[in-house]
């Protein structure tokens, strides 16, 4: 049955999309199966002066940033959505606590906002197809997730 973009239709989506962001997206054995979620033409766009390189134009692109941390992962905690159907978009503000992946200390907390546009797919299934993406800039001389991750981008 096709799934029609109304207000309750994202709610439950949106959640459904944070739960496997959690569980599958920063693992590669388990990424694949964020592909329920993007569409494959997805564009991912950082509105931080720390990631502008990792902007994106495709899903397979996108899959690969999120597995490129290895040293930490986020979790996301939605602290707030803004759904607008008409225009088939949602603002998510996000609690982000990032981890050290062996021992799962909890490294540091900040907010994210997120711009999401949405799709339907030929099989008329919600995709996110855009990804406008902003974080809170913590104060000088705390540590970040720039910090955090230096020695794998170099």
């Amino acid at each position: 049955m096709p799934v029609e973009l109304t207000y309750d239709n994202i709610l439950k989506w949106m959640k459904e999309y944070f739960q496997a962001y959690n569980a599958y997206a920063q693992n590669p054995d388990t990424v694949a199966r964020m592909c329920d979620y993007f569409a494959p033409d997805l564009e991912f766009f950082p509105y931080t002066a720390q990631l502008e390189h990792i902007h994106t134009t495709n899903r397979d692109d996108f899959l690969r940033v999120l597995t490129g941390h290895p040293p930490g992962y986020e979790a996301f905690t939605v602290e707030d959505l803004v759904i607008d159907e008409r225009q088939k978009c949602v603002v998510a503000l996000l609690k982000a606590e990032i981890f050290d992946s062996k021992t799962d200390e909890l490294l540091l907390a900040k907010r994210y906002l997120v711009h999401y546009r949405l799709v339907l797919d030929e099989n008329d299934t919600i995709k996110i197809q855009k990804i406008l993406f902003f974080w809170e800039v913590l104060p000088p001389g705390v540590l970040d997730v720039r910090d955090l991750f230096e020695g794998v981008r170099k």
